[in-house]
């Protein structure tokens, strides 16, 4: 067992390659600085971030995490813990207070100028943290001052400051305060005080590990208080972030569910499914479909299928379409997306506003080639009976777009091919039968499809 012991100690040894103290307490004071380049560099740093939360440009704000000079102060807080140096301490987090001061003033004013107001998905991504943000955050920090202590200098830094993220938290702060939600400034301030904290305490633990050293030797008592007060503020910390993450999980599960339920008990002919979101203040589950509108029997169904998923079976499914069975009208289409959006939070809206002018250009060639189809497939099954000579049947509906956008169908190209030439009554016949299938005007062709001349097609008249 010593032996055991011994050898997983040698794996995880902190000492061998360990940089001179010296040269460790001058990185940490040289990081905390907040004056010179720290300075000019944490300003652009928020003026980046700034603009990739913004845009929405997951590049971007990963170049800002990189530059951004916060962690030092935060490592200095963790240093002056380990040495028990209590004025370090107490200036370390004025110099941290001032730099969140600065960072979310200069955040605020940059989302007031600008012309963009809707939130992205990187915003959204930081109001609401949890349980695994806390694990990015301690692992982060473990990593990070395992890499500040070694004698050569690695790409750990780097990496820690993208995956622990200290300098989009506080744009997004500012940027709640700027549109006035305080959900958003709360919870981004969260978030960055979660990511604070828990790389302090890695950057504590780690610093104890290899023996820093101490400015002055603390009593029992002293010991006792520190250890039950990192603990306490742990806990602290800890505690509304598994509230968050029981919800996240949660909402996963229940956006899995409803994309399984979708997918399995959607698939009608003559309609399609723009988008669906779950309602949590009114426990229901919209579905935005455009098509023929359903009947009762089918409504009962997806209701009765609803109640089958765990996540979904408290929620009322409601079912949001217009009937385009009738007629193909754009402003319809665009008038029922648009009052699906009024009442949607920010993310959803902008989640729907991908499918609206896809689904508006997309749904009357989609509804046609569906119906059309449908037509061909029984012209194909009745007319060979009624009129032998017919060997199959192909055609489309055509159609025309007037300045508004909107779709009117003019016509049904039908070619028929026919195995002997038919008299100019049966073609009529044919072309009365076809309008009365498709109910629009018909151009109808006759065409020879004489197989002894390896299915050459000849035409032999229009109608």
């Amino acid at each position: 067992m010593t032996k055991l012991r011994e050898i997983v100690a040698d794996f995880f040894d902190l000492h061998s390659d360990r940089a001179p103290m010296h040269e460790i307490i001058d990185r940490i004071n040289s990081g905390s600085m907040i004056k010179g380049t720290n300075m000019s560099i944490l300003i652009l740093a928020i003026f980046i971030a700034s603009i990739g939360l913004n845009m929405n440009s997951t590049a971007v704000i990963i170049g800002a995490m990189l530059i951004s000079p916060l962690m030092g102060v935060i490592m200095a807080i963790g240093y002056g813990l380990a040495s028990y140096n209590t004025a370090y301490v107490r200036s370390s987090i004025l110099k941290l207070l001032f730099q969140v001061f600065i960072s979310v003033l200069a955040s605020t004013i940059y989302f007031k100028l600008s012309p963009i107001t809707s939130a992205s998905s990187e915003l959204l991504s930081r109001t609401s943290p949890n349980t695994w943000d806390v694990l990015i955050a301690f692992f982060g920090g473990l990593a990070g001052v395992i890499g500040i202590t070694r004698i050569e200098k690695s790409n750990v830094i780097p990496g820690v400051a993208i995956a622990t993220a200290l300098m989009p938290p506080l744009c997004t702060a500012g940027y709640g305060l700027a549109v006035g939600s305080w959900q958003y400034f709360f919870g981004a301030l969260y978030l960055f005080f979660i990511n604070g904290f828990f790389i302090c305490l890695s950057t504590f633990i780690v610093l104890k590990l290899i023996h820093i050293p101490i400015k002055k030797y603390p009593s029992v008592q002293g010991l006792r208080r520190q250890k039950l007060y990192l603990i306490a503020i742990s806990i602290i910390i800890i505690l509304p972030s598994l509230y968050f993450a029981y919800n996240s999980v949660n909402n996963n599960l229940a956006h899995t569910e409803a994309e399984t339920y979708i997918r399995k008990n959607w698939n009608f002919s003559n309609l399609q499914v723009v988008s669906y979101s779950i309602n949590e203040k009114k426990k229901t589950l919209d579905v935005v479909a455009i098509g023929r509108n359903l009947d009762q029997r089918e409504k009962t169904n997806l209701t009765s299928e609803l109640k089958q998923y765990p996540k979904l079976k408290n929620l009322h499914l409601n079912i949001i379409q217009n009937d385009y069975s009738a007629s193909l009208n754009k402003q319809d289409i665009q008038s029922l997306i648009e009052n699906k959006l009024q009442g949607m939070d920010s993310a959803n809206r902008n989640e729907l506003k991908k499918y609206k002018d896809l689904s508006i250009n997309y749904y009357p060639a989609y509804y046609r080639f569906s119906e059309d189809q449908k037509i061909i497939a029984a012209l194909n099954k009745k007319l060979p009976i009624i009129f032998p000579q017919v060997v199959k049947v192909e055609g489309a509906s055509i159609a025309t777009a007037n300045a508004k956008g909107e779709i009117k169908m003019q016509a049904f190209m039908t070619i028929v091919y026919v195995k002997q030439e038919i008299s100019q009554r049966d073609a009529q016949k044919i072309k009365a039968w076809i309008k009365e299938e498709c109910k629009l005007p018909v151009v109808l062709t006759i065409e020879k499809n004489d197989q002894a001349a390896t299915d050459v097609i000849l035409g032999n008249g229009v109608f």
